[in-house]
């Protein structure tokens, strides 16, 4: 199971420290509506008519579900 800051770490190298949502769904590998209820808690910013994530919020809650899971 990988820590919080290795995910950070991992979506920093991939996509930079602020991704979009399509990005987000694919690094998560979940279609539109799947990444979209997944995505619905995490904080995001907007840039334009986009939704921006912070790495450490996608990483924060990819965290929190393996805990859970478990």
């Amino acid at each position: 199971m990988a820590t919080k800051i290795q995910i950070t770490e991992d979506i920093r190298r991939q996509y930079g420290n602020a991704i979009s949502q399509n990005q987000a769904k694919a690094y998560l590998g979940m279609g539109n509506t799947q990444a979209a209820a997944f995505l619905a808690d995490v904080p995001f910013m907007r840039s334009g008519r986009k939704k921006r994530y912070l790495a450490i919020d996608l990483a924060r809650k990819i965290a929190y579900q393996q805990q859970t899971v478990s």
